[in-house]
């Protein structure tokens, strides 16, 4: 029981995004549609609780909030690994924008049409609506999405190059030719894609504070991995997964790791981004 109230306060922490951008939506439907109107102001002669404009201002933020995840999930696969600039936080911004617009017009001649018929469509409503909401979403946008984009940056503003010191003798190693690194003995290694290991003065932490987050993972305590590396995945007893490493090490047959229920789930949200 404790077990499943631990991990259903977990869930409901701040640091869960739709927990902490519902409570954000929420606070800000409350707020705005008490300001709007004279009569929903709280000191209003006439004063009465806005619940229905509240309720339909947080499906609306619901739904941008949706909108905008996704979009920002296949940008962040497709776009923000490589260069995050104007040019692309723009092009994410407005075809956000453009789907939010598309659902905008669809409720607008669809739901509003039905509900209060032809003679309700109007060209200035229709205009002003638009115009706050796409308002509202670009501010609700960069709020959401500001510290997200920041990390993004901060990862792939990292020089893609590890310098490893060993002795009196130093190499650089590019991202793209490492596969994965390991510790052994206390000894850590870096396997590099053509099958060479080099070995490092490096702690594990050392290395994994050094190279970029959006590009490895710690898969447990002895191992840092790239996509690239993994060549099979096997569930295993006790809600385990097991990993084949690619290439071969010590002229072994395979490279093989264990990980433990606790970071399946999240091995897998980040291996799936990377397919």
């Amino acid at each position: 029981m404790k077990t499943v109230f631990s991990s259903f306060i977990k869930q409901i922490s701040f640091s869960n995004f739709w927990v902490r951008n519902g409570f954000v939506i929420v606070i800000i439907s409350i707020l705005a549609n008490h300001l709007i109107e004279p009569e929903n102001f709280p000191f209003h002669n006439d004063y009465e609780f806005p619940l229905f404009p509240i309720v339909v201002s947080i499906i609306g933020g619901g739904i941008m909030i949706l909108i905008a995840s996704v979009n920002f999930k296949y940008f962040k696969k497709k776009y923000f690994t490589e260069k995050i600039s104007i040019r692309v936080l723009l092009r994410f911004l407005f075809s956000t924008l453009g789907y939010i617009t598309i659902l905008y017009l669809f409720l607008y001649f669809g739901l509003n049409g039905l509900i209060n018929g032809i003679d309700s469509y109007s060209i200035y409503h229709l205009l002003t609506g638009l115009t706050v909401s796409l308002l509202i979403c670009t501010l609700g946008i960069a709020l959401l999405f500001s510290t997200d984009i920041y990390k993004l940056h901060k990862l792939v503003s990292i020089k893609g190059t590890l310098k490893v010191q060993q002795g009196g003798k130093i190499t650089l190693i590019k991202y793209p030719e490492i596969a994965f690194i390991y510790s052994e003995n206390k000894i850590v290694h870096i396997v590099k894609t053509d099958g060479t290991t080099i070995i490092t003065d490096f702690t594990l932490n050392e290395v994994e504070s050094k190279i970029s987050e959006q590009s490895f993972y710690r898969a447990n305590r002895q191992t840092i991995l790239h996509h690239r590396s993994v060549e099979q995945v096997q569930s295993i007893e006790n809600g385990k997964l097991s990993l084949m490493l690619k290439p071969a090490v010590n002229s072994k047959n395979a490279f093989q790791i264990t990980i433990s229920r606790y970071k399946k789930q999240e091995f897998m949200n980040w291996f799936n981004d990377k397919l």
